[in-house]
């Protein structure tokens, strides 16, 4: 008896702890459903779309196009990038040809595609927007990160739309051969339940909540713009974007059996922004990174590889000079190459 009545204290204890939990819980995803509803709709109110939806059967891509004359230059981003990266590159190349970004399924201003969104998914989608857009190939195709295995799939799919090519620190399928190249590894987790995971956790604000600070805006970006970038990062729908993908190892294996470039006009622009200590693993995989990035380039005989130094990763952002100067060298050539015949 005296056993039996000792537990009961400690019992009740475990379930009024329980119960604290159970309602800090509660408390903690209704607080933060309400902190993502008040900031998506002040984002809401300031994001208003730019470019147009297009429809390529039964759902939606935005895309937006400026300047004029041919070959008609199109940009890809970065897995999750929205086209509105692009905006300094575009308004660079528009000076000189018909430049146009669009936001791949799910990102920006985009309706979700299909599930997984790998990077055959997302050529296919290209080739029917720019169809159901009425832009004219042959074009010279600018990806960037992830964007670069889109192009190439979009090329190997389509080579007589593919004029020239300018490729933006973009993946690449041997990555892995690196030396201290870090990995990242699917996690062990069924792909409905990162979906599930990932729509619950954009609802309650999570991706809001550990966006970094986009800081002053860099040079080329309007205030305006900058916020405006900002704002279409920190969207909720990024994460559940982001499980879509799936493992990229996938696409990367796609990209691996994909044709040669042979003799195709492309430029190969590669992050040089050097290490603070220059014998880091850092700067190992750097050197690696760039003589891959070399390698690469050198799969065409029209190719070359441009080392941007003052820039990391994020080239379009950091230095959308670099990507304008590379896409007028093509578009240049390719008049000239027009004009002879």
């Amino acid at each position: 008896m005296r056993e039996g009545v000792g537990r009961r204290p400690a019992q009740g204890v475990l379930v009024a702890g329980t119960k604290v939990v159970g309602v800090l819980f509660v408390l903690g995803f209704v607080s933060g459903a309400i902190y993502e509803q008040i900031g998506a709709r002040r984002d809401g109110l300031a994001a208003r779309q730019v470019g147009q939806s297009i429809d390529i059967g039964g759902r939606t891509l935005n895309v937006h196009c400026s300047g004029d004359g041919g070959p008609t230059v199109i940009f890809d981003g970065g897995r999750l990038s929205p086209g509105y990266v692009w905006t300094p590159a575009q308004r660079g190349v528009a000076s000189f040809a018909k430049a146009c970004w669009y936001d791949r399924a799910g990102l920006g201003w985009s309706e979700r595609g299909p599930d997984p969104s790998w990077g055959d998914a997302a050529a296919r989608d290209l080739h029917s927007l720019v169809r159901r857009a009425g832009l004219d190939p042959p074009f010279v195709l600018v990806g960037a990160s992830f964007g670069g295995y889109v192009i190439r799939l979009y090329h190997h799919a389509y080579p007589g739309e593919v004029a020239g090519m300018v490729f933006v620190d973009a993946a690449h399928e041997d990555a892995g051969t690196i030396e201290d190249m870090p990995h990242r590894d699917p996690p062990p987790i069924p792909r409905w339940l990162m979906r599930g995971l990932s729509v619950g956790l954009g609802y309650v604000g999570a991706a809001r909540l550990t966006a970094p600070d986009p800081g002053p805006p860099l040079k080329d970006w309007s205030a305006d713009e900058w916020e405006l970038l900002a704002r279409l990062r920190r969207h909720r729908l990024t994460l559940l974007a982001d499980a879509q993908h799936g493992p990229e190892v996938a696409t990367a294996n796609l990209v691996r059996a994909t044709a040669g470039l042979d003799n195709m006009p492309m430029i190969v622009l590669t992050q040089g922004r050097p290490p603070l200590d220059p014998n880091s693993n850092g700067a190992r995989v750097q050197r690696g990174w760039i003589e891959l990035q070399k390698r690469f380039a050198e799969r065409s005989a029209l190719g070359r590889q441009v080392v941007v130094a003052g820039s990391g990763h994020a080239i379009p952002i950091e230095a959308p000079e670099s990507v304008t100067a590379a896409v007028r060298e093509i578009v240049t050539e390719l008049r000239k190459a027009t004009a002879r015949r």
